[in-house]
């Protein structure tokens, strides 16, 4: 975690065997929340509640990288193996579901695209 964070209440960060790096002067609203992992779903011949962590193949885990001077709105989420670029804008209720880029690029909707940048011109 960098300095000059704000996470909003009810923020949730999971994670188990990938790590969530946030940079700095990053500030997000409520209930944020960042999921570094998933399940396995072609287990077939067991319930997918009985599968542990060792079951986890390298895959079902990834990083998550909040770049500097990111804003994120009240209700986003932000899954695995995503990396948002420095300097932008994630629109409200937004699901992140793959990278946030270029910079300065503001970012909203289920699953998060592109809506604009920040830059003018």
């Amino acid at each position: 975690m960098g300095h000059d964070v704000y996470l909003g209440p009810r923020t949730t960060l999971l994670t188990t065997r990938a790590k969530i790096r946030i940079g700095d002067y990053v500030m997000s609203g409520p209930n944020l929340t960042v999921i570094s992992g998933d399940h396995r779903t072609d287990i077939l011949d067991r319930p997918m509640m009985t599968l542990s962590d060792e079951d986890k193949l390298p895959e079902n885990d990834q990083d998550v990288i909040i770049g500097d001077d990111v804003w994120m709105g009240s209700g986003v989420t932000i899954l695995k193996g995503v990396h948002v670029s420095d300097h932008c804008v994630i629109a409200a209720g937004a699901v992140v579901t793959k990278d946030i880029e270029p910079e300065f690029s503001i970012w909203g909707g289920v699953p998060a695209r592109c809506l604009g940048s920040r830059l003018k011109g």
